[in-house]
């Protein structure tokens, strides 16, 4: 089934992109060094090192669960995870934005971030960003996972998912969104998690360099999706 068609039956009577979820780590905020240092120091007491695959799985699922597939005992993954997050709260002012960051604010679209980080985090940092412009702030403390969140949001907002992009900076987040159904817009650039060739494995929608660059696939979009004349 098109996607005007179900736009006519949905009774939607404007195509367009109508809402925009970000992940934040690594999309929003520059914070690979801090979260990095602050997750190795807790796994080096149980003589856990970070290894490269582990260093790349970091992000693909909640804080929580990372702890204990890294090999913490589970009767004390509740303790790690608390000193981890209390870590982060302390050091929040550490972080950077993401280039052209900013510009995201003069964006008229509904804009809510979907991040495996933990939501206390998350607003305290875009406070010190000074960029809270986001409608909601979804940690991992407040979903299952990525997909199932981002499905209660189209339907929370009575959209289809042809009308929400997803943007992340991983290429396990091109797997995200073609679960939802959504487009991918991955940011491929000096803050992002995977490399520009791993993402581009995946072959997602749209890969940028950087967040300046999101308007004009929103304008390109909104194109496409105009009934022909």
């Amino acid at each position: 089934m098109s996607y005007l068609f179900r736009r006519l039956i949905s009774g939607r009577e404007e195509p367009g992109i109508r809402l925009i979820v970000f992940d934040f780590d690594g999309t929003l905020a520059d914070t690979r060094e801090l979260l990095l240092r602050i997750v190795s120091k807790h796994l080096l007491s149980f003589e856990i090192s970070l290894t490269k695959n582990m260093v790349k799985f970091f992000g693909n699922v909640p804080l929580w669960d990372y702890v204990s597939l890294a090999g913490v005992p589970s009767k004390l993954v509740r303790s790690v995870h608390s000193a981890i997050v209390d870590d982060f709260m302390e050091e929040y002012h550490k972080i950077k934005p993401c280039k052209n960051l900013m510009t995201l604010k003069s964006l008229n679209i509904r804009k809510v971030i979907v991040s495996n980080n933990q939501t206390s985090f998350i607003e305290k940092s875009l406070d010190f960003l000074k960029a809270n412009f986001f409608e909601g702030v979804y940690g991992a403390d407040k979903f299952e996972n990525k997909v199932i969140m981002i499905d209660s949001l189209h339907r929370k907002y009575g959209l289809l998912p042809e009308e929400i992009i997803y943007v992340g900076d991983k290429d396990v987040d091109v797997d995200v969104a073609r679960d939802v159904g959504c487009y991918s817009v991955i940011i491929a650039g000096k803050s992002a998690w995977s490399s520009r060739a791993d993402i581009l494995k995946k072959k997602p929608d749209y890969a940028l360099t950087d967040l300046g660059k999101l308007s004009e696939v929103i304008a390109q979009l909104n194109a496409e999706q105009l009934p022909a004349i």
